[in-house]
């Protein structure tokens, strides 16, 4: 029989020691046969993940003679897709050793295989690896994170970053808002991807729901959510009731108008603001229990308010004395304020003339009207300056006197500072007619009140005045145009200077 020609076909691996490169081929009859090394498959390999850092290992893979292959090819698989993913640097390409670490490995769900590799050839790829899980990155606040109190510093840790990124804070956008004040422990992140958190909320940032952003320098952002919240109820810190008229706050009469003021503030940070006022002043107004309160600017007997009513009328009757009347009010937020109470009197006695008096200034003449000399007029009760002269406070202003020549007896008139206009004084009768032979004009003279009593003083004449010869008794007529606190006007009955009859001045 011919004899065969046999070639053996095998897989013979070049560089391995020991093994020699070789083919061959027999004419003689008989059989032949021929050694062959194959790659060794893959081995199982164990991976661990510390932060975004994940460790794979494998034993060795060798030959049939004990010698181990040239290097090792890794892959890394995504468990959900099955799909190969492009490891990092330090495991990418033939890995020499028995172990690398990939870093910065995206979140996610992994698997590693391990392919022997020897010069051109390559084994067979091994089982996969344990399914390893890189977590995202994560910004987790363990302070309350409903805010009710401006700035406030939260705490807490960021997880899943990359080793040695550093991190700042924004509110809102990682990329456009607004920076937050913030640090890290430690500074820059571990190895672990772990670091703790201090970050702190600015004074002004608006009601609602909000971002936190931790944004590494690397690339790596997590957002932890934080609500702002209005939990502080407005205060009401100041309230009145005032007459329509204007002038001293505290004092109404039956039939007469008002209005209800109040100072309300909503005083948190944050702060949703007021959102509605009301007034109880049933004691007042029957059946007004709600009165609503419009914000603004308004001022009343000299203070600034920054709320008030319409304008109401008090009962008819409505008994003189001390009525009880309250505010309330509510944030935009749904907090309410506790109720703030107050009082007014009611004052339903008109006022009328109790006296009038002259006074001699020191080294004058008696009975002349001189500069500094004093006319005094007084009231039953305090009257509202501004009924006397508008925008009038009390405090002292500058009139005009006119002593007035008359047949009937000399008079006094008080006139504003531009002797143009007759103040509402009334008719002051001197009681004699010698104390002028014309009228005459006393410039630069003053009022002002002090409780119930308004004491003019005499300026300079204008022209020369007469000495009365003899006593007299003064009669003031009041007319009805000025008015007390409550808004009553004055009576009008006439009423003698008190005492005996003397010389004015």
């Amino acid at each position: 029989m011919r004899a065969a020609v046999l070639v053996a076909a095998a897989t013979i691996v070049a560089g391995i020691p020991g093994i020699a490169q070789a083919s061959w081929s027999a004419t003689a009859s008989g059989s032949a046969a021929a050694a062959a090394f194959t790659m060794p498959a893959g081995a199982t390999p164990n991976a661990t993940a510390t932060g975004r850092d994940v460790t794979v290992s494998w034993p060795a893979g060798t030959f049939a003679n004990g010698h181990p292959v040239g290097g090792y090819v890794l892959t890394r698989y995504d468990v959900l897709t099955g799909s190969p993913q492009a490891v990092g640097a330090a495991c990418d390409g033939v890995v020499s050793g028995l172990s690398c670490t990939e870093s910065a490995v995206p979140p996610g769900q992994w698997s590693y295989t391990v392919t022997p590799v020897h010069q051109g050839w390559i084994g067979t790829e091994g089982s996969p690896s344990a399914t390893i899980a890189v977590e995202s990155a994560l910004l987790s606040l363990s302070s309350p994170t409903t805010v009710t109190s401006l700035p406030a510093t939260l705490t807490g840790t960021v997880s899943g970053y990359l080793t040695g990124e550093t991190v700042t804070f924004r509110l809102d956008d990682p990329v456009t808002g607004p920076s937050l004040a913030g640090s890290i422990t430690p500074d820059p992140i571990g190895g672990d991807g772990t670091a703790g958190v201090s970050v702190t909320i600015p004074a002004g940032t608006s009601l609602g729901s909000h971002t936190v952003f931790a944004v590494g320098s690397l690339g790596t952002v997590a957002g932890a959510p934080v609500d702002v919240a209005d939990v502080t109820p407005p205060t009401v810190t100041a309230l009145a009731i005032g007459k329509v008229e204007g002038g001293a706050t505290g004092y109404v009469r039956q039939g007469g108008t008002y209005y209800v003021y109040a100072n309300i503030v909503d005083p948190g940070d944050p702060a949703s603001g007021v959102a509605s006022a009301s007034a109880d002043v049933s004691a007042v107004t029957t059946g007004q229990a709600a009165v609503p309160m419009v914000a603004g600017s308004y001022v009343a007997g000299g203070v600034d308010y920054n709320h008030r009513s319409a304008a109401l009328t008090a009962s008819n009757p409505l008994s003189a004395g001390t009525k009880a009347f309250t505010v309330s009010a509510q944030d935009v937020a749904g907090n309410p304020a506790t109720p703030a109470a107050s009082s007014v009197t009611v004052d339903n006695t008109r006022p009328s003339a109790a006296d009038i008096q002259t006074a001699n200034a020191s080294g004058g003449t008696v009975g002349r009207a001189e500069t500094g000399d004093t006319v005094t007029f007084t009231f039953s009760e305090p009257m509202e300056p501004g009924s006397f002269l508008a925008g009038w406070d009390g405090s002292a202003t500058t009139v005009v006197v006119r002593l007035v020549n008359n047949a009937g007896n000399d008079r006094i008139q008080v006139r504003d500072s531009a002797d143009a206009n007759t103040l509402p004084f009334g008719t002051v009768n001197l009681g004699r007619t010698d104390y002028t032979t014309t009228t005459r004009r006393f410039l630069s003279s003053t009022m002002a009140m002090s409780g119930s009593t308004i004491v003019v003083t005499l300026g300079t004449p204008n022209g020369a005045v007469t000495t009365a010869a003899g006593n007299g008794t003064m009669t003031w007529t009041p007319i009805a145009t000025p008015y007390d606190r409550a808004a009553n006007t004055c009576t009008t009955t006439a009423r003698n200077e008190g005492g005996s009859a003397d010389r004015e001045f």
